[in-house]
Parts: structure tokens; C-alpha cells; sequence
């Protein structure tokens, strides 16, 4: 396991040097920059992108230019856990992951995965912008010792399932459904909870694997779905709107030390503020996706009566929180409610 650990740490580090090389090469006589790396596996219509804009943003602004965010959208440096490998291993400045595939590395981030956590958008942007709530995070994630820290909280947009079988209206519709999920039990757990038969892929084989069978369902948010071009293999999209996907932006502590404290300042800043305006960006995003795909893709979306998912996933909540040691941070989502 080192061997092939560092073989592709290796790699990412020659890719990056080349990439970094032919950017800053050609720009002789101009002032130097120092580079922050920051990869993502989504397109860069992706509220991933937005975020890494706005980070870049924010620091050239505060630092006069001489600090820039370098964004490798897309998968190139690899899936979320295989990125975060690399800012554990130091090769690699700052990735972002869905708390799913964290949680390979933190397994308390798990409890995200449980559905219906969250009853909107408005209880969605309190949770992650209370300090009570980042605190309880931060202290999860730096009990670790993994030398990396969360700038930044945000999401993906909230998820749905879309399918090539057909509607999904209730949730006997998904029996026996062979359901991509992401790589954490406990998304495991909520699909086997719902009836499906969960089958764990990389995000990037979810279109192979609906042409050939592997999987007949899959589920995420609206930009996901429409800028993969996931309705070409699966062109039934239901609203359940069972999780608010919280993503995380991480940086490597030894990375983030480095910097001269205005830099440290910038990010820190840029970390709390993009909360909002992500979350905002991707909510308009799904929203014009959602319209575009049923008029111009053949798409079918379909309204879902929530109740049901709810009630068989309601107590999955206290099982998970009481497995994971997370009762604290459900307790104070659910405070957060009003």
C-alpha cells in the first residue's frame, strides 16, 4: 500500500509541476506568485468552482496579487479521496470532498450521509453557519491527527434520484433498485434502508455503469446530474430531496502554517464567507438546470410526497449519531430548526 501511495503521489506531483511550469513559464519579467493547488472532481459550471473563484478571488485581493488559488477541476488529480490523500500526504495544497468520501478519513462525517438532517435551504445555511456547529466540526476533524484543516463548508446542491427504470413516486418504486452510492456505510445503510441495492462506484463510472447495468439508479444534485450528462443514460429524475450534501474544503496544516498571516487572514475570511454565496449560486444553478433538462434534454422530473422517506429514514438519525458519537452535532442541527 506506501509503494502504490507514493507511486501516485509521485505522479500528482509531476502533473502539477509540469501544469505549474507551462502556466508561470511563460510570464517572464512578472512578479512571483506563490501557488495554492486546490483540486476538484466536478465540472467548472460546478458550485466546486465557484467556490475555488471565490477563494482565489479574496486572496489575490488581500495579499495585492502575490497569493493565487491554481483550480484542477474535473478529476484531474483524481477522485475526492484520492485528492485527499494527496493533502494529507502534503503533495497537494487544498481539495474538496463531499463528507461521504471524507468520512474514509474522518469517520464521524459519516453522519451527513443520513438523510433529511436538514427541512430546507434556510435550516441548511444556519447549521453551516453556526459557529456552535463548525466548532463541534473542527474539533471531529482535528482529533484526527491528520495535519489538515476545514477552511470552508458549502454543498453540492441538495440530491435526488434519477434512475432509467422509471418515476420514482413512492418509495416501494425503488425496490430492488441497483443503487449507486457513495463509498461510506452509512450511505450504504440509508439505500438498504430504502429498499435499493446499494452498489459502492466512483462518481466518475456512474454513466458506464448505467450503459452496461452495473447500476440502474444513482442519486445527486441537479447541476450534477445535467452537467455529467447523466440523463442521457437516466432520464427519470425524482425530487426527494433526501440530503443537503455538505461538502468541505480542506487545506494541509503544514501548507496553511506556511503562509504569511495575511494570507492565513484572507482564507480564513474567504472560508466563512463563501458559505452563503455557494450555497445561493448552486440552489440557481439546479434550479435553471432542472427547467433546462425538461425542456431540452427529454427529461422526466417528477414531484415525490416526502412523508414516507422520511418516516422509514427518521430514526436511522439517533442509530447513526449514537454509532458515530455525534448526538452533540445532531442535537444542535435539530436546535437550529427554528
Amino acid at each position: 500500500m506506501v509503494e502504490v501511495r507514493h507511486a501516485r503521489a509521485g505522479a500528482v506531483v509531476g502533473a502539477l509541476a509540469l501544469v505549474v511550469g507551462l502556466s508561470l513559464g511563460g510570464g517572464a519579467g512578472a512578479a512571483a506568485q506563490e501557488l495554492l493547488r486546490l483540486g476538484h472532481d466536478q465540472p467548472t459550471a460546478h458550485g466546486y468552482q465557484e467556490s475555488g473563484n471565490f477563494l482565489n478571488e479574496r486572496l489575490q485581493e488581500a495579499t495585492g496579487g502575490a497569493h493565487e488559488v491554481r483550480i484542477f477541476p474535473g478529476a484531474q488529480l483524481g477522485n475526492e479521496m484520492a485528492m485527499l490523500d494527496e493533502v494529507l500526504a502534503g503533495n497537494l495544497d487544498m481539495s474538496i470532498a463531499a463528507a461521504a468520501n471524507a468520512a474514509t478519513f474522518v469517520p464521524e462525517l459519516g453522519m451527513f450521509s443520513v438523510s433529511y438532517l436538514f427541512s430546507g435551504p434556510d435550516h441548511f445555511k444556519r447549521v453551516l453557519n453556526d459557529a456552535q456547529f463548525n466548532a463541534l466540526i473542527d474539533d471531529v476533524i482535528a482529533s484526527k491527527g491528520l495535519g489538515m484543516r476545514r477552511i470552508a463548508t458549502f454543498t453540492a446542491g441538495a440530491r435526488n434520484v434519477y434512475n432509467n427504470k422509471g418515476p420514482v413516486a413512492t418509495v416501494e418504486d425503488l425496490g430492488n433498485m441497483k443503487m449507486r452510492v457513495m463509498a461510506s456505510p452509512i450511505e450504504s445503510q440509508v439505500w438498504t434502508q430504502l429498499g435499493t441495492l446499494p452498489v459502492s462506484i466512483p462518481f466518475g463510472d456512474v454513466y458506464t455503469g448505467m450503459q452496461t447495468g452495473l447500476v440502474e439508479g444513482a442519486e445527486n444534485a441537479a447541476a450534477v446530474y445535467a452537467s455529467n450528462k447523466h440523463y442521457e443514460v437516466a432520464p427519470y429524475y425524482s425530487l426527494t430531496g433526501h440530503q443537503w450534501l455538505i461538502a468541505f474544503l480542506f487545506m494541509n496544516e503544514d501548507a496553511y502554517q506556511a503562509l504569511p498571516e495575511e494570507a492565513r487572514a484572507a482564507i480564513d475570511q474567504a472560508g466563512k464567507d463563501m458559505t452563503d454565496h455557494v450555497i445561493d449560486f448552486v440552489i440557481e444553478s439546479d434550479a435553471q438546470f432542472v427547467d433546462e433538462m425538461k425542456e431540452k434534454c427529454g427529461v422526466q422530473v417528477n414531484e415525490v410526497d416526502t412523508g414516507p422517506f422520511v418516516e422509514r429514514l427518521g430514526p436511522l438519525q439517533d442509530e447513526v449519531a449514537g454509532e458515530l458519537g455525534m448526538e452533540e452535532v445532531v442535537a444542535r442541527i435539530r436546535e437550529l430548526r427554528s
